[in-house]
């Protein structure tokens, strides 16, 4: 029979037992207490660099044990926010953001250096860029198409390129964006990370919106700036929100477009943002007084200040980690990928339309399956989005077991645009140019460049570039132009005739595409000028001409800059042979080569040095195709302006023509305040009918020095220029705007 007694009975290792059993107890109502503790949330806002401070306020948390169980974010809430919810640690965080410069990422422009050789040529010419709806001119979408903001991105979410469920980050994310078409908020829980912050920030008017899942997505600020409503539906019982919005400003605070401007967009989401306040738990709003959304160079103090704020309601914050006691606290766990040694299995290409693949794959340059690194990878990125016909070009890294898979993700550009420029110079006074651009309208990969110039030289020209996709390489290039000029040959105090040349010719060129460095082609050439003296001091007649020339050219273009390059390394050649036994009317060749050095000394003194040759040959030389020196940015040959332009100072300009050409050119350039530039020049040469290369026949070239004041504007170049030569004792030149 049992009793009570014999329940109790000590057995041997019964305390034992009894003991474990509490024991085991003990520990699982604890873990049960834990995993029924609240969940806690934390909601970040947008404001620009004003959302560094939300660092300052985790590192708060963190530093107290405050476990946070959910996280989302909107524009940079969204960036500081999904960046932790992977694992990033608050050190990592503050060094990241004081470290970034935040001024380029905003930035889209190619680097000179960067751009494809055929672009090269044609850079620095236009001041305005419109894109073309049919014949209606329109505005872009956006300022920012945010190709360098996503490549950092990419970078930084690496280890999760493949989780696609928000969810199933260290701490479930979500982010928020405004659905341009319909206003609706759209709430980002899954999907490619780094396109999902992107979208997030999107400000519209300054950035291109990000399509996704088919909604049209700008900046969540528009409709929540502050995501807390979406923090609770993630499960959140208790929410800690940071609010870095602007809010309204009062009347007196009005005072620019940029607060007027973000007035309007703050009436927009401000009614939703005073009704998420008040569903915050522990509120913490930073004084933010004097700083800007744009204030990225003061990060280390908008953390500070975020920190403070933090540190403010540290007794509920306190009071709230203490209730939690025992909940187990956040572990960073951000999975690293070896980035020196990624095993590629297979390249993919989304998003081609009108864009040749063995055109992009040419670009793209990485073999599968081999190894390579996130610099190389990064590097084939660039050298896509170089082509310029793409508007954004981004990557994800799919992992396949052991391996990868690289995934290119392209947006084309718009097809056609429209561009112009306006220059003044002493020489041809007041000029305007006209260019339409049409991308993949007359074949894939192609793009067809349309100039009108008028001034007192009028041109018609036209550029016609395709990549034909037969080998990786292989561009071809037609080029027809019409031109309405004049020269001036002057006779010292004697005077000076003009001649009035209407010439016009066809060429087409078979070479290299789309490389950075170099350019090389031969083709042929076909040519019509009329050439009449308007002003004649001797018995020069009217001449027509025609002719069929083989051409071949070279370039070699590694300088930093257009207009006042520091560093850098230019060589373009150009030959020309036509021959009656071809077909041609005349019999001659041209030979022309001009090599630029530029040469930094220090960080604003940069030496420049340049050698122009030119040698022609043939009793049937068109009247048109001397050599010409004298002046500034001046065309060594007349229809040939974008690649042979330089500059003689002491002459005046075209002064001297002659079948060949010897021109020795040093320079020193000071920038002695930003884009503000002094020039000193020193050159020596001459034009000759017979060559000779005697360098040191004090008599046989004609010198001079010049000094040149010059500011890079939006509107180009400003230069002032005095000179002083052996010909003449004082010349001066003005120019005004981008040169064409």
């Amino acid at each position: 029979m049992m009793t009570r007694k014999n329940i109790f009975k000590r057995s041997p290792g019964f305390w034992q037992r009894v003991l474990f059993i509490v024991l085991v107890t003990f520990l699982v109502g604890t873990e049960a207490r834990a995993q029924e503790r609240p969940k806690i949330g934390l909601a970040l806002s947008g404001g620009g660099a004003k959302g560094f401070a939300h660092v300052g306020v985790i590192k708060v948390l963190e530093e107290i044990g405050l476990p946070i169980d959910f996280i989302t974010g909107t524009s940079m809430g969204s960036i500081v926010g999904g960046l932790y919810a992977i694992g990033y640690s608050v050190g990592e965080l503050e060094e990241l953001v004081t470290a970034t410069d935040w001024k380029n990422l905003f930035r889209d422009r190619i680097r000179r250096r960067d751009l494809a050789i055929e672009s090269k040529m044609l850079d620095g010419r236009y001041m305005l860029s419109l894109p073309l709806y049919g014949l209606a001119l329109g505005l872009p979408t956006g300022l920012i198409a945010g190709q360098k903001i996503s490549k950092l991105f990419e970078r930084l979410t690496l280890p999760y390129h493949n989780v696609s469920d928000f969810q199933q980050f260290p701490i479930p994310f979500a982010c928020v964006a405004t659905d341009i078409v319909t206003g609706e908020v759209v709430v980002l829980d899954h999907g490619y990370l780094p396109e999902a912050m992107r979208a997030s920030m999107s400000i519209p008017s300054v950035f291109t919106p990000v399509e996704i899942d088919d909604h049209l997505l700008v900046d969540g600020m528009l409709v929540r700036n502050f995501p807390v409503e979406e923090v609770r539906a993630l499960g959140a019982d208790i929410i800690i929100g940071v609010d870095v919005g602007a809010g309204l400003h009062g009347r007196e605070d009005l005072t620019s477009l940029g607060a007027i401007l973000g007035q309007a967009m703050g009436f927009m989401d401000a009614e939703s943002t005073t009704r998420q306040r008040k569903l915050c738990d522990v509120l913490i709003v930073p004084d933010l007084e004097g700083l800007s959304a744009v204030d990225f160079a003061k990060a280390p103090e908008i953390i500070a200040r975020g920190e403070a704020a933090a540190r403010a309601v540290l007794p509920q914050l306190q009071a709230l980690a203490d209730s939690l006691q025992g909940a187990s606290q956040r572990v960073a766990d951000f999975s690293q990928i070896d980035v020196d040694a990624i095993l590629l299995k297979e390249i993919k290409v989304d998003g081609l339309k009108k864009v040749e693949s063995k055109l992009l794959f040419s670009q793209i340059n990485l073999k599968v399956p081999a190894r390579t690194n996130l610099k190389e990878i990064e590097r084939a990125i660039d050298r896509i989005y170089n082509t310029q016909f793409f508007e954004r070009v981004t990557y994800k890294l799919d992992q396949d077991n052991d391996a990868y898979v690289l995934e290119i993700r392209v947006v084309e550009k718009n097809r056609t645009f429209f561009r112009t420029g306006l220059n003044y110079n002493s020489r041809d006074n007041l000029s305007a140019i006209f260019n339409t651009v049409l991308r993949n309208v007359l074949g894939k990969s192609s793009q067809l460049s349309l100039d009108f110039l008028v001034g007192s030289r009028v041109q018609l020209a036209a550029r016609y570039f395709i990549h034909p996709g037969l080998l990786s390489r292989l561009g071809i290039q037609t080029r027809a132009s019409y031109i309405d000029d004049f020269v001036d040959i002057h006779f010292g105090d004697n005077g000076k005739a003009r001649l009035n040349i209407n010439a016009g010719f066809a060429e087409i060129l078979f070479g290299s595409a789309f490389s950075n460095k170099f350019g090389l082609g031969v083709g042929i050439r076909v040519e019509y000028a009329d050439i009449n003296p308007e002003l004649a001091l001797f018995n020069f007649q009217s001449v027509t001409e025609e002719f069929v020339a083989l051409v071949g050219v070279f370039s070699l273009d590694l300088l930093d800059r257009t207009y006042f390059p520091t560093s850098g390394l230019s060589i373009f050649s150009r030959h020309e042979i036509a021959d009656r036994d071809f077909g041609s009317d005349a019999t001659f060749s041209r030979n022309f080569a001009d090599v630029k050095l530029a040469l930094p000394l220090s960080r604003r003194l940069a030496l420049h040095a340049e050698v122009v040759l030119g040698t022609s040959n043939g009793d049937g030389l068109p009247a048109h195709y001397p050599f010409i020196l004298g002046g500034l940015d001046t065309p060594a040959l007349l229809l040939e302006r974008e690649m042979t332009r330089t500059s003689f100072v002491g002459l005046e300009s075209q002064e001297l023509f002659g079948k060949h050409l010897q021109s020795f050119h040093l320079a020193l350039q000071y920038e002695f305040a930003s884009k503000a530039f002094l020039v000193a020049r020193a050159n020596a040469g001459n034009v000759f009918d017979e060559w000779d290369f005697d360098i040191f026949a004090n008599d046989r070239y004609e010198s001079g020095i010049g000094l040149t004041l010059g500011l890079i504007t939006p509107f180009g170049p400003l230069e002032v220029s005095a000179m002083h030569g052996s010909r003449h004792d004082f010349i001066t030149h003005l120019n005004v705007g981008f040169k064409f």
